[in-house]
């Protein structure tokens, strides 16, 4: 896993971000469709950030609990007053989502949320990760990833040159703000063959622009 984000390359990503509202159709189709399952209870959002994934899964269902999870301490701020509504239904967690076994976190969570981070990741960290990730979803219980994956040539540079075309970047941001990425994303079928692994026995994909999709996973 890389090294983590240093708080100024966090406050340049949050000020960069141009996607997040394109993924606001994602992440209510990953909610709706695990209502359909029934009730959660508790929902951990891994590598959280300011907790927009958590956000909308503490909207959808507003009895569970949610567990804030990340690295850095300029997310951990943006997250309390992006989440400031719900502060008595958040437990805060810092770490490393490479670590999230040794997290502190109890087993038995409903939903697993994580999104744009994963890509980050080499195969056989995703291996590694998904495996720590399934000890601590319930039986029935989600495992929701909405990110970046690597697509093949042509693919990859197509749609990365067209998602600049389409989203423009933020005014007033720096062009070359924002993170380093070392190494190629992991390729979706990384992804499937992982959480298949993992024990997770119905995965899915549920929705894509440009290479982000939204993978969707149940455990067995």
């Amino acid at each position: 896993m890389p090294d983590t984000w240093s708080e100024e390359v966090a406050a340049a990503w949050l000020a960069a971000d141009n996607v997040t509202e394109m993924l606001d159709l994602p992440r209510k189709i990953a909610a709706s469709v695990v209502a359909l399952s029934g009730g959660v209870q508790r929902v951990l959002d891994i590598a959280s950030g300011p907790g927009t994934f958590l956000k909308v899964f503490l909207d959808a269902f507003p009895h569970a609990q949610g567990i804030w999870q990340d690295g850095s301490d300029t997310m951990l701020k943006e997250a309390k007053i992006h989440l400031a509504n719900y502060s008595d239904r958040i437990s805060w967690n810092i770490g490393n989502m490479a670590e999230i076994a040794s997290s502190g976190i109890q087993p038995g969570i409903d939903v697993v949320l994580s999104s744009r981070a994963s890509h980050h990741m080499t195969p056989e960290e995703l291996r590694s990760f998904y495996a720590d990730v399934a000890t601590l979803v319930r039986p029935g219980g989600w495992l929701v990833n909405l990110d970046h994956i690597q697509m093949p040539a042509p693919w990859e540079d197509d749609f990365r040159t067209a998602r600049k075309h389409v989203i423009k970047r933020k005014e007033g941001t720096d062009p070359n703000s924002g993170h380093k990425h070392e190494r190629k994303a992991p390729f979706l079928q990384h992804h499937l063959d992982s959480l298949t692994a993992a024990g997770f026995s119905q995965i899915t994909t549920g929705w894509q622009a440009f290479y982000t999709y939204l993978i969707m996973a149940r455990k067995g």
